[in-house]
């Protein structure tokens, strides 16, 4: 550009001489005339115009301009010259104002050096289109007060500008009606206010330059749709000015639809405040963001109407207000975010149901989570939630849930469980497989992580489970115990979780007292303590024989089930039935469990079939002391 000017003014400084010559008969209309035949004498086939007029005191209009150069003829439809009283000062052509009027440079932008032999107070461009290097301008119009050209590169002189432009197109990218008014300098440039349209959004706002770049103050952008992540913005607009940007001073989104890190928002108002662009979150020393929009979509959920307030300080960022509806429900929560961990103040939810029902269902949980070293929640109050699991076997489902946690500290250094703090869970039901549990209660507390179970009752079918538990997790032995006792409680499930040679339903009454130490597997092994006394009634058992299914009810009573410092050991306990003659008996050692023995021996008139119930295995061996008919 600096070039293209240079040739405008260079042509205005040759015709002074012509124009003083002709002073005499600038009022005449000998004057075009005269300028013609006196140019064409003093710059033969160089410089040609089809009228020149004149404007008291020293205006100067030249119409169809043609600059011969050694590349490409220069052409403006018109050219006016405000000459300076004083026409030399300081060995250089002093000229008050040029506006160069009506041109297209398709070959690229002239080049010519003389105007660093002008000292020029204002120059102007009217409706100027250029082919630049790639870069394609309509309609440029460009106002600079003292432009001052520093090297023969630089196409944009400094000074006090204001420019226009239908468009500037470059790589497939357009920014149209572009309009800036700024003093550009070789060091801190101000842009007093600036506004293009890009992708269908619209941009205004200032900047100011610093040593380190560039800060945006008061931006405004709207109605951006973009279709590309913000993050991996390839658009060379932005490749371009993002070396340059340092700072947010005030930044304003409204009323667009972005993508940050494959998250997906919509109709989005976002508002940034002092930010450092060359900084972490963690670093910001007094940052602010605020964020609303209709939709956010991230990993398969959508956030309706989530709203989020940010206040950024060096190492911690403070959620004053997040509240969002999610999943038929809604979520507020707020408090503070550190690299070290998380603390919430408060979190509350309400109505939340999540189904799982496709394997896609689950991505939100299977992202890029950051891996959390540190959890604590003051306040959080959770009502009738909804979650069910029908992906893959076990199902489950809990609805109805209602959660009250007081001071609780979820996570410590990377591990989870209740350190501090008190939790009150209740559901209406509960089911695992074929396991239901209605109006179940859980009470637990714990302080610096020794972690006690006050009540757990859950009420079943044809029973209930009730429970009480403690355990010193922080301790290095983690020191155990737990005390339960249930009725009814159907072992069909068992058939689902624990693979055994046969299948077994009953309804099972159960007293638990045991305790150890759980620090690693070999305490345990070495501690385990306790005893487990067992009925079933209503029992119906299903073994495989050579040639038949076998149906068969069976009751069992008073089997117990004894462990002393990890070993474990199973009287013979017989099962009871019309038919039946059998018991089971085992032994295992912690220390070396594949050793163990659970077996449950059923004994027919023709043979004998041994369960292994620890290895899924069976075997059949015939009573030598009956003498069976072989099956035809």
């Amino acid at each position: 550009m600096k070039k293209l000017l240079a040739l405008g003014v260079g042509l205005i400084a040759l015709l002074l001489a012509l124009m003083l010559v002709a002073f005499g008969i600038m009022h005449t209309r000998y004057l075009t005339p005269s300028a013609q035949w006196l140019t064409d004498h003093l710059w033969p086939e160089k410089l040609t115009f089809s009228a020149l007029d004149y404007e008291y005191p020293l205006h100067f209009r030249l119409h169809n301009v043609t600059l011969e150069t050694n590349a490409t003829p220069l052409s403006f439809q018109q050219v006016d010259v405000w000459l300076s009283p004083q026409l030399f000062q300081d060995d250089k052509w002093v000229i008050d104002s040029v506006l160069l009027d009506g041109a297209n440079f398709a070959d690229g932008l002239p080049s010519n050096d003389f105007l660093a032999q002008l000292q020029l107070h204002q120059l102007a461009l009217h409706n100027i289109d250029f082919a630049d290097h790639g870069l394609i301008a309509r309609g440029v119009n460009m106002q600079v007060k003292n432009p001052v050209w520093t090297h023969a590169q630089q196409w944009l002189p400094y000074g006090e500008l204001q420019l226009s432009a239908e468009q500037f197109y470059w790589q497939g990218e357009a920014l149209n009606n572009v309009l800036i008014d700024a003093n550009y300098q070789a060091q801190d440039s101000t842009i007093f206010g600036a506004s293009f349209q890009w992708r269908g959004g619209e941009f205004s706002g200032q900047a100011e330059q610093y040593p380190a770049g560039w800060s945006l103050v008061n931006v405004t952008l709207s109605k951006l749709d973009l279709k590309d992540d913000l993050s991996t913005l390839s658009a060379p607009w932005w490749q371009l000015a993002k070396p340059y940007l340092h700072h947010i001073n005030s930044l304003d989104v409204l009323n667009s639809n972005l993508q940050l890190a494959g998250t997906r928002l919509t109709n989005v108002a976002l508002s940034l405040e002092n930010l450092t662009l060359d900084h972490s979150l963690w670093q910001q020393e007094d940052g602010y963001v605020s964020l609303n929009a209709e939709s956010v979509d991230w990993h398969g959920l959508q956030w309706i109407d989530p709203t989020l307030k940010l206040a950024l300080r060096p190492g911690r960022i403070t959620i004053s207000d997040f509240a969002t509806e999610l999943l038929q429900g809604s979520i507020q929560l707020s408090g503070d975010l550190q690299p070290s961990g998380i603390h919430l103040q408060q979190l509350s939810a309400s109505g939340i149901k999540w189904f799982a029902e496709q394997p896609h269902d689950w991505a939100w949980l299977e992202g890029d989570l950051p891996e959390l070293n540190n959890l604590t929640i003051d306040r959080w109050d959770l009502n009738n939630l909804q979650l069910i699991q029908l992906t893959h076997k076990p199902f489950w489902q809990l609805s109805g849930v209602n959660v009250e946690g007081r001071n609780t500290e979820l996570n410590r250094a990377g591990r989870w469980g209740l350190w501090n703090g008190q939790l009150h869970i209740s559901a209406n039901s509960a089911s695992i497989d074929s396991l239901l549990s209605t109006q179940g209660v859980v009470d637990m507390s714990s302080k610096e992580g020794h972690w006690q179970l006050e009540r757990a009752f859950l009420p079943l079918e044809n029973g209930y489970v009730d429970a009480t538990a403690d355990w010193a997790f922080n301790a290095p032995s983690a020191p155990w115990r737990v005390n339960l006792h249930g009725d009814g409680i159907p072992l069909a499930p068992m058939n689902t979780w624990w693979p055994l040679p046969l299948k077994i339903d009953a309804l099972a009454e159960l007293d638990v007292t045991a305790d150890g130490l759980a620090g690693d597997y070999p305490m345990l092994a070495h501690s385990l303590s306790g005893t487990l006394n067992l009925n079933l009634r209503d029992g119906v058992m299903v073994t495989q024989s050579a040639d038949a299914l076998v149906v068969q009810p069976f009751a069992l009573d008073e089997l117990t089930l004894s462990a002393d410092r990890g070993r474990l050991s199973v009287e013979a306990t017989p099962l009871s039935g019309p038919t039946l003659n059998a018991h089971v008996h085992g032994a295992i050692d912690l220390v070396e469990p594949k050793q163990g023995v659970l077996e449950l021996k059923v004994k027919q008139r023709c043979t004998t079939q041994h369960f292994d119930l620890l290895r899924n295995q069976q075997r059949t061996e015939a009573n030598p002391e009956m003498m069976c008919a072989p099956t035809p």
